[in-house]
């Protein structure tokens, strides 16, 4: 007759396993994406987390010494265009729109006198 002791202990260890791993909070996630125009850059990052659920944040840096005004358009998934500005080199503009309806969709970046970069896509922030 074979023993059924060991298997016993391998289905109570999976069921403690299994029990233990669901119990663990969930873990964060982010996706960032950059455009740039000659050395000034956009940053879009869309991040979710269990404590503070889904949120944005959107960065623009003039990194050029040429005295030009930096402006950066950030499309959100509910329609809202935020836009900043960056007038100051070595500076950057930040923004933090909250909610899953303002995670950052499309995003572009231009600089006095020169045309608006392509829109850059960035996906939500997985769950």
């Amino acid at each position: 007759m074979r023993s059924t002791r060991g298997k016993v202990g391998t289905v109570a260890l999976l069921t403690l396993s299994t029990m233990f791993l669901s119990a663990l909070p969930a873990m964060a996630s982010s996706v960032t994406e950059t455009v740039a125009d000659g050395l000034d850059r956009a940053y879009a990052s869309n991040l979710y987390s269990p404590q503070n659920g889904y949120e944005a944040v959107i960065k623009l840096c003039d990194e050029e010494p040429d005295g030009d005004t930096v402006y950066g358009e950030f499309r959100t998934h509910n329609g809202t265009l935020y836009t900043l500005t960056d007038v100051a080199w070595g500076d950057c503009a930040w923004g933090y729109p909250k909610g899953e309806g303002n995670q950052i969709y499309a995003f572009r970046i231009r600089e006095d006198g020169d045309p608006w970069s392509a829109w850059k896509s960035i996906s939500k922030a997985p769950r």
